[in-house]
């Protein structure tokens, strides 16, 4: 027996890695309470947005190109990784970030869910926008859900650019006590107060249209906390909230693939398909797909990425490759099973849809409108919601952008009428037209109706 095993141990062990007990379940990761949610990065460096109603919209509803609005993102992920000290000027991690690091004191800490409850954005213009829209698109189909991304105790690297330590620094008093990181009970109580925060707030807040379903764990590997997140998330669960997680995916399964082993609810695994690696290369799609495979192996969900800033900039009119990549999530999403099977959440940088939901390319419109099509019919399975039968799926052919149409090369027949019903244009490709209705048929009996803005 001990012979047979001596070499699946030495091929771990020479892949890297080590020898995983995590049961193989070969079945997505799914929750109970939510669907699909987008995470929300706010207040912490400078090119994170203002979660006002303006820049909220384009996550909580969706513009079509043909001029109709529907309900998107049924639950938010608020969370924060790095924070500016208000006295100082200083940034400072929330979550364990690597060599060097400034952690964060507990008035960081209060600052961030200062920022989070404020009334002018954040937690608070989510809950007004929805009685907003309720109005003019009606009832959700989902109640909406939040979860807080809690700061976690974090090493100190001050003075010291090439490690970091666990050991007392200036963090503050919890109960009395002055915090000492280098003991591990004191920092599970830290990050209990941190739980305990969000929910007094939340309660105190008295939202009537958001509910906070649980505490989102902002560390994307186990490898600093790995000792106390079992009971941290045991805690959370006394307190009657859920556990979510999102690891990343190179050199990670140790803890990725251990995921119940910490207690979370749902993990979703990130691809990284979408970003450069150290090595300034791109991943090939093998890494994608095998994201894919291997969390359906061990029951994880998985996470749809792309930025809009920076060098994984995924606005067609910046990078049509980059874009593209975008793209090659929601082809494999489909492929794989993943819309129909999986849970799935949502990155989109630190305003990715803000800037869609602003650009004039139609291309941008087209993706976000099958992405936003794929989330509304996962919705409507989620809540019992029976979609009608139609005879015949149409793909679609035809897009409207801010001046212009745009219409598939799948549609190489297609006649676009004004609302006069002359038409205006013949074929596939671009092309500019004033703002207003326009009919658009394929030449195969089918047509679209599209606003142009």
């Amino acid at each position: 027996m001990k012979l047979r095993l001596i070499p699946s141990l030495l091929a771990a062990l020479i892949m890297g890695g080590t020898a995983y007990s995590a049961p193989i379940v070969n079945k997505f990761g799914t929750d109970t309470e939510v669907c699909d949610p987008v995470l929300i990065y706010t207040g912490g460096l400078s090119k994170r947005a203002t979660w006002n109603k303006i820049n909220l919209r384009p996550y909580l509803t969706h513009l079509y190109a043909d001029g109709h609005r529907d309900w998107f993102y049924d639950s938010f992920i608020f969370n924060e990784t790095q924070w500016t000290d208000k006295a100082s000027g200083e940034t400072r991690v929330l979550i364990n970030a690597g060599a060097g690091q400034l952690p964060a004191t507990k008035a960081n800490w209060e600052e961030y869910f200062d920022h989070l409850f404020a009334p002018s954005h954040d937690l608070a213009v989510l809950n007004s926008m929805i009685d907003t829209y309720r109005e003019s698109i009606g009832e959700p189909r989902l109640r909406h859900k939040v979860m807080i991304g809690i700061p976690m105790p974090c090493k100190n690297g001050r003075g010291n650019a090439t490690n970091c330590y666990w050991e007392k620094f200036d963090f503050g008093e919890i109960d009395g006590v002055d915090m000492d990181f280098s003991k591990k009970e004191h920092r599970i109580a830290a990050a209990e107060w941190a739980v305990d925060e969000v929910i007094r707030r939340f309660e105190e807040a008295n939202f009537e249209n958001i509910d906070l379903v649980g505490i989102y764990c902002a560390e994307e590997t186990m490898y600093t906390v790995q000792d106390i997140m079992a009971s941290i998330n045991s805690y959370i669960h006394t307190k009657g909230l859920r556990t979510y997680w999102i690891p990343y995916w190179t050199n990670n399964n140790e803890y990725a693939h251990e995921w119940k082993k910490y207690g979370f609810n749902i993990a979703w695994r990130q691809p990284n398909y979408f970003f450069y690696e150290r090595d300034g290369k791109l991943p090939a799609k093998s890494q994608l797909t095998g994201c894919i495979t291997d969390s359906k192996t061990y029951g994880l969900g998985l996470e749809l990425e792309f930025e809009t800033s920076g060098t994984s900039n995924g606005m067609h009119e910046t990078s049509a490759a980059m874009h593209q990549r975008l793209i090659d999530y929601i082809d494999a999403f489909e492929e794989y099973g993943v819309w129909d099977e999986s849970g799935v959440a949502h990155y989109s940088g630190s305003k990715g849809l803000v800037d869609m939901a602003g650009s004039l390319d139609p291309v941008n419109q087209a993706t976000i409108d099958r992405l936003a099509d794929f989330v509304v019919k996962r919705q409507k399975a989620f809540a019992g919601i029976s979609e009608p039968v139609v005879a015949e799926e149409v793909t679609r052919f035809a897009y409207a952008g801010a001046g212009e149409i745009f219409i598939t090369e799948e549609a190489p027949e297609a006649v676009c009428y004004n609302a006069a019903g002359q038409p205006v244009h013949y074929g596939a490709g671009r092309f500019s037209c004033p703002a207003g209705l326009y009919i658009v048929t394929d030449g195969c009996g089918h047509s679209i109706k599209l606003a142009v803005r």
